[in-house]
């Protein structure tokens, strides 16, 4: 049977197995970004000070601890997914977010309960961050190893689209609230309605996940009793498996990291923060520029399945270093005079630029480790990249630009913060794609099969 029966006898089993996936992503980055479209209010709730710019750190801070907590999620769940399956560990980190996510919907604000309310907030924060770093990479791994060969980056980029759309959804359901409530009906019960309408959802999305198979790969080596009994260690012990987690993180995924949580997180921190656009507003323009750019992720993974990962997202990287800054201040200048259009346009052209560093990178990390710790591995190598080019991005965007009083200041630390991306990228990325095509055509094993761990 050819190569292109097969895929097609794939296609229909795989529409499936992507979008219950991407669907259970999806909410879970919902519920993690409806924090990002609430910061103001939940800043005024529960982090009350008489200094507006101490509390909105307060509040961009609060956003900033989730992911210190992801790479604990990792550990927990991510070896968790090495020995016991894919799909049972991404029943559970969904469970556990949208728990999370309905309690701070339920929470008693300062006004109410004093300190106990941001202290709660916070905890509920972590929770949420832990479920995060435990989910993305078991579902990852899941359609990765369901894919055929060849469509591999394709598959698994329609994932890496969850987090935008995830944010889109946020977004979109504030907005509607605040058209349809008075302020003090919003603030007083309107802001608990993103979060509490998640629990319905997520319950439907859990069932649905209960119904998924496991992936092949895992289930054969379970069958040859070939699992991992300590994929963690097995990972932190092995001199490969740490250089591929460094190449991943100061490489391909910080290029990832500070791309996103530019374009699209500090993006409406800068909309909203800095120039002052209306929070609706705001909201529209990163709206329409995440639609925009939703239908390049795949586009983009399918690119890097025909020329390599790395390739495609080396010339991300490179081309959004070019194109931040005059993205920038075209939509400073275009705010001041309320050209929202050309303010979504300029959103969508660093969105896109994003979808094409973020769209390779899962297979990217996925083929760097064997599939007994390969969701340990990835998460580790996502997560830690996360917290050291992601999670504070947008805190320290802003404090750089009430330091120098300069609007574009931060946008001097993406850029900055990327160059070292592009090295790794560029040096030893590249090699990584060499590896797994000579593997796929010398060793008549491919990259995603089940090679043999790493020596130590």
């Amino acid at each position: 049977m050819s190569n292109g029966t097969r895929a097609h006898d794939h296609q229909p089993g795989m529409v499936r197995i992507i979008a219950t996936s991407s669907l259970g992503t999806m909410l879970e980055y919902y519920d993690f970004f409806v924090y990002v479209a609430l910061t103001a209010t939940l800043t005024h709730l529960f982090l009350p000070d008489t200094d507006k710019i101490v509390a909105t750190f307060a509040g961009v801070a609060t956003f900033g601890i989730a992911y210190v907590a992801r790479p604990l999620g990792t550990i927990i769940f991510n070896p968790m997914s090495d020995r016991i399956g894919r799909k049972r560990t991404f029943v559970i980190t969904l469970a556990l977010m949208g728990i999370a996510t309905v309690g701070i919907g339920c929470l008693p604000t300062h006004a109410v309960a004093g300190v106990a309310a941001p202290v709660a907030l916070i905890t509920l924060r972590i929770i949420q961050g832990v479920a995060l770093g435990g989910e993305y990479g078991s579902a990852v791994v899941y359609v990765m190893e369901h894919a055929p060969e060849g469509r591999k980056g394709m598959s698994t980029s329609v994932l890496q689209g969850t987090a935008s759309i995830g944010l889109l959804l946020a977004l979109a359901i504030v907005s509607i609230l605040k058209v349809s409530l008075v302020p003090s009906s919003f603030e007083a019960w309107g802001w608990r309605v993103p979060f509490v309408i998640s629990a319905p959802i997520v319950a439907v999305a859990t069932w649905i996940r209960l119904g998924m198979t496991e992936t092949p790969i895992f289930s054969q080596m379970k069958a040859a009793g070939r699992l991992s009994k300590n994929p963690l260690q097995d990972t932190l012990s092995s001199k490969s498996s740490w250089k591929m987690i460094l190449v991943a993180m100061f490489g391909a995924q910080g290029g990832t990291s500070v791309s996103l949580y530019t374009s699209i997180v500090y993006m409406l921190y800068f909309l909203q923060n800095v120039l002052k656009v209306d929070p609706t507003t705001a909201n529209l323009c990163l709206g329409a520029a995440i639609l925009i750019a939703a239908p390049f992720y795949p586009a983009f993974g399918k690119l890097s399945d025909a020329i390599g990962r790395a390739r495609v997202m080396l010339i991300g990287i490179l081309l959004w270093i070019v194109a931040v800054y005059p993205a920038f201040a075209g939509i400073k200048a275009s705010a001041s005079s309320a050209q929202w259009v050309q303010v979504s346009l300029l959103i969508a052209v660093l969105a896109i630029l994003t979808a094409m560093i973020m769209a390779p990178l899962p297979a990217f990390i996925a083929e760097c480790f064997p599939p007994q710790s390969r969701t340990t591995g990835f998460g580790l190598a996502q997560q830690l990249g996360n917290v050291l080019f992601g999670g504070f991005l947008p805190l320290i965007s802003l404090t750089l630009v009430d330091w120098t009083g300069n609007p574009l200041a931060g946008v001097g630390y993406s850029i900055a913060s990327l160059l070292p991306c592009l090295a790794v990228t560029w040096v030893w990325g590249l090699k990584q794609d060499a590896r797994v095509r000579r593997l796929e055509r010398h060793a008549g094993q491919p990259a995603s099969g089940t090679e043999r761990l790493p020596a130590r």
